[in-house]
């Protein structure tokens, strides 16, 4: 029963705030697949955010998932009367070769299958993760569990700087919590926290550009992440990057569908995702203003609102964190303030900068320049779409993208501790929290088939079959 809480909990949290939040009908349809991967990604973050506000104010952090799952429930149950799916009122028009369509599936099920069984293995030889995984995070999970009272904060004196204790706390928070839950600490409640974020990063593209796109243009983008091996592999390296990733995934996807369908619901969503990759980990923070300005500046006020409405209650035990509890980064340190502006000055930087970052983007691994030249390719052969709808999200994500790219930049040109041993360890988890962006980007810039109205296309097949024309248009059809 207890591991069964530690997952159903999140996962019911986040489902049902997304179906209350979101285009949810009174039952269940092809869509809960994706409601559900958000869902469980954004209550995993406040069911660990909610183990923390239990450790700063004393109150049950259980007590506190409770509370929230009941005022999700009760969500739901207000907004059953004008409960209904939009997604499935609409429909992406395609071509009628089921064949391929069943192929690319099989070959996506097959390769999330060969990624699962890489992430198994390298979970097997390393149960623990990696360096940054039992250092960092893993360590802290140690002194938020094991730690009575307000014990728990000597995780996070100066004495501890070399496991940056200025870190948010969305992974050790969980974690400690799943293994308050069992009564023990075990290597399969990080492990399989792990697990989700790497396979459900994948889905998440899918399902999304799937609701978007149309199903096979969705398999096409879950391909395209699914055959980035890097991704599995270092999420059984249990660290904060590929979190980080998914929730960057989430922000995109779902203020594209709050751009779509002109849904406040959704860009809630949005900046609730956004808020938890600042919760996450501190380039989550980047992320989140980036995010934010590209979306000012593109869209100016256009469901702002709703979206920061979302992220300010997400973000204020991040900011309660690095207030009363974290000490200073490296970078805003009395030893990285020292000597800033040489560092900032320094030709040389630019340029090992720049070279290691090209190298890096080739060492991610030889598909990621194939994947970069299918990518090219496949918006040659599609063309870009010119539609308005999207053409909000796109330049919002891709500013966006690019604002953290250069924020990213000036992180290394200002970081205090060896730049080359920096690049060295970190140049590839970052160019992996910006790849499913740029995925999810590339897809929804290229064209696909129109999406038309249900009741359009049964009368569009009405006006094809019936041999004798009819006075109505089909617009007059269409409501």
């Amino acid at each position: 029963m207890t591991p069964l809480l530690i997952v159903f909990l999140p996962a019911a949290i986040g489902f049902l705030l997304v179906r209350a939040l979101g285009s949810g009908p009174l039952r269940c349809c092809r869509h809960d697949v994706f409601r559900l991967i958000l869902g469980t990604g954004i209550g995993i973050g406040l069911s660990s955010e909610c183990y923390f506000v239990g450790l700063v104010s004393g109150i049950s952090g259980l007590l506190l998932e409770i509370m929230l799952l009941f005022a999700a429930g009760i969500a739901v149950a207000l907004n059953l009367k004008k409960a209904s799916c939009r997604f499935c009122e609409t429909l992406v028009t395609e071509d009628s070769d089921r064949v391929l369509t069943r192929w690319l599936a099989c070959a996506f099920a097959l390769l999330l299958f060969l990624d699962f069984a890489v992430f198994a293995w390298v979970s097997a030889r390393k149960p623990r993760g990696g360096w940054d995984a039992w250092a960092i995070w893993n360590l802290r999970a140690h002194f938020l569990y094991r730690a009575g009272g307000v014990a728990w904060r000597d995780g996070f004196t100066e004495v501890l700087n070399w496991s940056h204790p200025d870190y948010p706390l969305l992974l050790p928070a969980f974690i400690a919590r799943g293994w308050k839950l069992l009564g023990r600490e075990s290597n399969a409640v990080p492990i399989a926290l792990a697990c989700f974020f790497a396979c459900g990063s994948t889905g998440l593209m899918a399902a999304s550009l799937a609701i978007l796109r149309g199903a096979r243009q969705g398999l096409l983008a879950g391909l395209a992440l699914a055959a980035t091996p890097f991704l599995y592999v270092q999420g059984a390296m249990q660290c904060a990057d590929v979190p980080v990733a998914f929730f960057r995934l989430a922000t995109l996807a779902a203020l594209a569908l709050a751009d779509r369908f002109n849904s406040p619901g959704f860009a809630v969503l949005a900046g609730a995702a956004a808020a938890l990759g600042g919760w996450t980990k501190n380039e989550g923070l980047l992320w989140f203003g980036a995010f934010l300005l590209a979306r000012v500046i593109v869209a100016r006020r256009r469901l702002l609102p709703a979206f920061i409405a979302g992220a300010l209650p997400v973000l204020a035990p991040t900011a309660f964190f690095k207030a009363r509890i974290a000490p200073s980064s490296d970078i805003f340190d009395a030893a990285g303030r020292a000597g800033m502006m040489t560092r900032a000055l320094d030709p040389a930087r630019f340029i090992l900068i720049a070279r290691e970052a090209f190298r890096h983007a080739w060492n991610f691994g030889p598909l990621l320049v194939g994947a970069f030249a299918i990518l090219a390719i496949y918006l040659m052969v599609t063309g870009l779409r010119r539609e308005n709808r999207d053409r909000a999200i796109l330049r919002t994500g891709i500013l966006a993208l690019l604002l953290t790219a250069v924020g990213y930049f000036f992180v290394y040109l200002l970081h205090p501790l060896d730049l080359g041993w920096i690049l060295e360890t970190t140049s590839d988890r970052l160019l992996l929290q910006l790849w499913p962006g740029i995925v999810f980007v590339v897809f929804l810039a290229g064209r696909a088939p129109r999406r038309l109205p249900l009741r359009c296309q049964l009368a569009t097949e009405v006006d094809t079959i019936s041999s004798s024309s009819s006075p109505g248009s089909l617009m007059s059809r269409c409501r």
